[in-house]
């Protein structure tokens, strides 16, 4: 139940991005409204990040488990928006692959694993954040 809780603000971003055509006008409020979706999931991903952190320095596995499933979850809402992008679903796929460690870490109850992997998801968000940056503006 709290995973739902937890992407509720990305899944109303997310309906409101779909809501109405584009007029000209409108094209800038899309822009802004994609962005601020993007800040929302960026939040949640890094609170996320962050509790698996924590959990790995405890050796909380649960901890480090439930917060990187909650990123999985989130992680398909958020390609389904950017889904278009080859060089984002690139780093996308590096991501979700790092994430995927972190799962199996923690079900192993390796810590050094579950730190390797997050040294790679922290890696593939750098250079997400990279490729996001560069593109051209619309």
């Amino acid at each position: 139940m709290r995973r739902i809780f937890s992407i509720g603000p990305a899944i109303l971003v997310l309906a409101g991005l779909s809501s109405a055509p584009l007029s000209e006008t409108s094209q800038a409020d899309e822009v802004g409204n994609q962005e601020k979706a993007a800040s929302v999931w960026m939040k949640k991903k890094l609170d996320y990040s962050q509790e698996i952190l924590a959990g790995i320095a405890i050796a909380d596995f649960d901890r480090v488990a439930a917060a990187a499933a909650n990123i999985k979850t989130l992680n398909k809402i958020e390609a389904f928006v950017r889904g278009r992008n080859p060089a984002y679903n690139e780093q996308l796929k590096a991501f979700q692959d790092s994430n995927e460690e972190i799962l199996r870490q923690a079900a192993a109850k390796n810590v050094d694993g579950a730190a390797a992997a997050l040294s790679q998801m922290t890696t593939s968000c750098i250079r997400c954040h990279k490729v996001l940056r560069d593109q051209p503006a619309k």
